[in-house]
């Protein structure tokens, strides 16, 4: 997969978060966006997924080939504004999610339950989990959904030094044949993997 950002735009009334965003995005790299806050970080990652539409410029996917009707059966996110459903338990967020955007080849819900080490949770709502199990269960969502373009905000947020490193070793493992772009407060255990110039929204504030 491949994914063209040309000459990116965004503004929300008459006040422009950043123009002229440019980047051409390829599977096996990982991206890192970063800027200072409320430059558009989040707004990038979100043009870039399709849920949001710029005010200028274009997304081209595939080279045209992939419509943006399309092209989220090929995208997982993680993002603090993307909630799963609270009134749900472990175990069911996950069968729910897996319906809709199935496990990579091999993986499953059990699997992904060892994985973030929520097995003795399985059974509690999402409402009585601790922030940091939350988190570590939408980034396994995303990081293992069968996905050529993974979008992650802030994965660090709300995460202990172990589970900082678990993202960044589990990352590195499931990156193969894919893009990866990753939205940061700029800290170093979010973008140590990052392989490509950082995306800078700062630069094009306007």
């Amino acid at each position: 997969m491949n994914v063209t950002c040309s000459n990116i735009g965004k503004k929300y009334g008459r006040t422009w978060i950043f123009r002229g965003i440019s980047a051409d995005l390829e599977a096996n790299n990982i991206y890192g966006i970063v800027g200072i806050n409320g430059s558009g970080k989040s707004t990038l990652l979100q043009i870039i997924s399709g849920f949001v539409t710029p005010n200028e410029g274009e997304v081209i996917y595939d080279k045209g080939e992939t419509t943006i009707e399309s092209v989220f059966k090929k995208i997982s996110i993680s993002a603090p504004y993307l909630d799963l459903p609270s009134e749900l338990t472990v175990e069911e967020c996950i069968e729910s999610q897996a319906q809709f955007k199935p496990f990579k080849a091999g993986f499953s819900s059990s699997a992904l339950l060892e994985e973030i080490e929520l097995v003795a949770h399985r059974s509690k709502t999402l409402d009585q989990l601790s922030s940091g199990m939350r988190q570590r269960l939408k980034l396994g969502l995303a990081i293992f959904a069968d996905s050529n373009l993974l979008l992650v905000d802030e994965p660090c947020a709300n995460l202990d030094a172990k589970w900082s490193k678990w993202f960044e070793t589990c990352l590195q493992s499931q990156c193969a044949d894919r893009i990866v772009v990753i939205s940061s407060n700029s800290q170093e255990n979010e973008l140590r993997l990052v392989n490509k110039p950082l995306i800078n929204v700062s630069a094009y504030l306007h």
